[in-house]
């Protein structure tokens, strides 16, 4: 579904180069639950917004379901990530003044093919899959962190994306709402065959990953599946 080959990501700082990925070769198959674990700035994010389009590299070559972004026109990537991508941020992102219900609706609202009724009906179902359907006309900053982090991945799913992309969703929870959170993710992963890749720097969440990948200097140093790890 993703392959990655000799992606690299150069920042310039003054006379200063910062390797963010260093040569990085990968590929993920669908319906795949792939964690990417490693300390601060050994690449994590840099290479999950790579890949959410959220950002060029400055070489190397991503194809997505056959399709080269590197490729693609500004408008050809708006279109794909609304249509094809889902994101969910440590922050939760949600816009403050919206209620819960307007927050999930917004991106289903932004597609052509989708009518009101179809977008008021996805939106409901999703709320029911994550258990805040009553909380559906209150305002973000009445809810809980997990709560709210809920509503994110409600949100993030209401396209039915084909890739679900997760940067540290968990950062600002405490374990037991990660657990909440993790959970649902990996219903969604088993229930839906949804394909999901998420940066953590949390050891326990490995539990939850079909398969790990670990990072360090922007590179890869270890690929596992199913907690058997193979040096790269």
């Amino acid at each position: 579904m993703i392959e990655i080959t000799d992606l690299r990501k150069i920042y310039r700082m003054g006379t200063v180069e910062v390797k963010a990925l260093d040569g990085l070769t990968l590929n993920i198959e669908k319906g795949e639950f792939l964690g990417i674990m490693g300390p601060s700035g050994s690449g994590k994010s840099t290479l999950l917004h790579m890949l959410g389009l959220l950002d060029l590299p400055t070489s190397g070559k991503i194809v997505i379901d056959g399709m080269d972004i590197s490729r693609f026109t500004d408008y050809e990537k708006t279109m794909f990530r609304l249509y094809k991508l889902g994101y969910v941020f440590q922050d939760y992102a949600l816009v403050p003044d919206l209620t819960v219900m307007e927050n999930v609706s917004l991106p289903a609202m932004l597609r052509k093919d989708r009518t009101e009724e179809q977008t008021i009906k996805d939106s409901f179902g999703i709320l029911q899959k994550i258990g805040l359907c009553d909380r559906r006309e209150h305002l973000p900053r009445e809810l809980s962190g997990g709560q709210q982090q809920r509503v994110s991945l409600a949100r993030a799913m209401v396209n039915k994306p084909d890739i679900l992309f997760a940067d540290e969703p968990c950062a600002n929870l405490d374990t037991e709402n990660s657990r909440v959170v993790l959970d649902l993710f990996r219903e969604i992963n088993e229930s839906m065959h949804q394909t999901i890749v998420m940066v953590s720097h949390e050891d326990w969440h490995k539990d939850y990953f079909h398969r790990i990948i670990r990072m360090r200097d922007g590179k890869i140093i270890s690929d596992g599946i199913n907690g058997a790890s193979k040096n790269t």
